[in-house]
Order: C-alpha cells, then structure tokens, then sequence
C-alpha cells in the first residue's frame, strides 16, 4: 500500500517495474484468499456479515452488464454512501440483501455504460470523482488529453440529480508529490503522468492548478522519486527555477529532437546543478505544512462537488491508488468525511473497530458472483481475473 519505488524508464528496467507494479495490484488478493482476509462468503458458501463492497474502475458493457444482473436476478440491493454509513453505525436497520457498487475516477464508461445499465436494472451506486481534474466546459471532450477521458460536469450533473450515481470525492487532482532529493527521471516523449495510468501524476511546478496530461510543453522537468500527496511522506520542495530552466533548455533545443541528441540527461543534469548553486537551498515541507495541504484538498474537493452540484453532500472519501497514511484519516474526519474507501484489504494502520471515518475494504468485481443466489460460481473460477 505505501509501495512509492523510483520511476524505472530505462528499457532494461521495465520488465521489473512491471513486475512490481503487478505484485501492488494482486498482493491484496493473494494475502486476502492465503490468509483468510477476504470476507467468509468469498471462499466458503454462507451468508455475508457485513455489507459487501465492490470497486470497478473504467467498465466495459461486456464485464459490467452480467454482473448488475446477477446482483437483480438475486434481489439484492444497492446503497448509496449515507445509505451504507447509517447501517454500518445501526441508525438504520441492515437487511439480508444489500451491497455497495463503487466507481473510482469518474472516467467517460462511468456515463456512458455504468449509468445507462444501473437504470436498467434499477440499482444504485457510489462515484468517486477527482472534480479538480473534471472538464470546465459543460459539454464533454473528445480527443486524446487525459480529461476527455472523463466524465463532463454536464455529465456528473445528470447523472446525480437521477439519483442513480450519488457523487463523492477522489480527492481534489488525485496528484503525486515528490519525496526525496534524488532525481529518477525527466519527463520527455513516452512518458504519461495521467493519474489513470500510473501513480506519477505531478501538479505543474509553480500552478497547482495545471496539470501536465501530455508534457508537450512541459519536457524537461526533473522528475524526484514520489509518492501518493495523501501519504505518509512530506513532500520535497524544489525552486520552480531549476524546473523552469530545464523546461526551457529543451524547448530552445529542439523540443522532442533534443532527447534524441547524446548525453540529453547529462546536459540537464548540467543546469539544475547551475541553477542550484545560484538558489538557497530547497527543502522539506514542514509538519504543518504537510498536513495543511493534505487538509486543504480534502476541503476543496467537497467544496468544489458540492458547489457544481445542488443539494449534494459530500461525506465520503476514496483514498488516490489506495495509499493514505494515518494523518490523512485524522484529517479527512476533520474535513467532514464520514467513510474512507480502500482497496480489498485496510491498510495496516486502520482499526475498523476504532477508526473514523469509517475504514470501507472493496473487493473486485468478479467476486459479485460469490454472494449467494442463483448463478453463484465457484471461487477458485475467479482466481486470476476469470468469471
């Protein structure tokens, strides 16, 4: 979970960032069905004790449609975020038959398939949406930027006011800081930093509110070894002058011709060592720094949903990559946020008998087909990705 390893680009290295990054995604549900993590009903054949959680990402028709209709082939129903809450808390009886669907990033399937199926089969479900990435323009995008490849503030609007998606937070950018001193890499052509990708997805240096979806005009920057900004690391501060001066080396060099010119790494090497013997020092965020600024994106990505939608609260928070730190629960509480989203196992620090906000574990999809009724298949047919 808190696994923030140095951007591995060279080609010989891809195979074991691949490797690593493989093992993050799967260890929950290798250490869930080893050791007897998962919930009873996903390995024997009763009944669950609690609420069952699911989490689906960017969804095809094909994958989601059989799912949703094992879930109403089964009478089973489907929560809302406060509608889960008050039965995990007991201000609201829990019946025999209930679960909670939930969609991360609020990506363009999320309108376009999971919506349209969810009002077929009259179910409900939880968007976890990232609104300081959301389109501007009311009308969505088509092209290859990473917002066309979510949902437009025209679509999160409809789909909340039906009452089918409720609209909660992913975070404000769902962005990456930088963690140490030492420089893995320099974003150039190939690279993605789109937070639907990878887990590299910095805030433009010196504009918190720009991104770098493409870095066409951001090639050059120094990329620092990273992490999660909800983790537990604070972040490393550098002069957005060594940035900016690398950036504009290579836009005076050629642009993308210049990383095809020998010793390229070397010569920016070259002018951030220039620049920095001319600048004091960088440093560290301080403790109040960090959890300032862990604070303020927890607030703005309330404010920001809550202002776009009327008569919306927004009390439910999905942790970026599913990397937190126990800072960022105690702050998420203060910002108002009532649940915490996780992947399919806690994180080591979350007590789920003491913790607020409550700690949400989701399982992956393909485990729908293990709640009881008619259609429920056999574990071990899920092993790998298979239904």
């Amino acid at each position: 979970m808190r696994w923030s390893g140095p951007l591995l680009l060279r080609n010989d290295n891809l195979i074991i960032l691949k490797c690593k990054r493989s093992f993050e995604k799967n260890r929950n549900e290798l250490f869930g069905l080893g050791f007897g993590q998962y919930p009873a009903f996903v390995r024997s054949d009763v009944q669950p004790d609690q609420i069952p959680v699911f989490q689906f990402h960017d969804v095809s028709r094909a994958t989601l449609e059989p799912a949703l209709e094992f879930i109403a082939r089964n009478h089973y129903v489907t929560l809302t975020g406060d509608e889960y809450y008050q039965r995990v808390i007991g201000a609201l009886p829990r019946q025999e038959r209930e679960v909670l669907l939930t969609f991360d990033d609020g990506q363009a399937s999320l309108y376009s398939v999971a919506f349209p199926l969810l009002r077929k089969f009259k179910q409900k479900a939880v968007a976890y949406i990232v609104p300081g990435r959301v389109p501007d323009g009311d009308e969505p995008l088509h092209g290859n930027d990473t917002e066309s490849a979510l949902c437009s503030w025209l679509q999160i609007r409809q789909m909340h006011s039906s009452g089918v998606i409720d609209i909660q937070s992913h975070s404000l950018y769902h962005h990456s800081i930088a963690i140490s001193t030492r420089i893995v890499d320099f974003t150039r052509p190939g690279i993605s930093t789109s937070f639907l990708e990878s887990d590299l997805a910095p805030i433009h240096p010196g504009n918190k509110n720009r991104f770098c979806p493409d870095l066409i005009n951001t090639w050059g920057l120094p990329i620092y070894q990273w992490s999660a900004r909800m983790g537990v690391h604070p972040a490393y501060i550098e002069h957005t002058q060594i940035s900016e001066a690398c950036i504009r080396h290579v836009a005076d060099h050629g642009g993308e011709a210049f990383f095809h010119s020998r010793g390229w790494r070397r010569q920016l090497k070259t002018i951030m060592k220039d620049a920095q013997e001319k600048l004091l020092p960088a440093r560290f965020e301080t403790v109040g720094e960090q959890r300032n600024a862990i604070l303020t994106d927890l607030r703005e990505s309330k404010a920001v949903i809550e202002s776009r939608l009327p008569a919306s609260r927004v009390r439910h928070f999905c942790f970026p990559w599913y990397r937190g730190s126990a800072l960022a629960v105690e702050l998420s509480h203060e910002a108002g946020y009532v649940t915490n989203a996780w992947a399919s196992l806690l994180p080591r620090f979350v007590n789920p008998a003491e913790t607020q906000p409550v700690p949400i574990a989701r399982l992956q999809p393909k485990y729908i087909y293990r709640l009881p009724g008619v259609g429920r298949r056999p574990w071990w047919r899920l092993l790998g990705g298979g239904v």
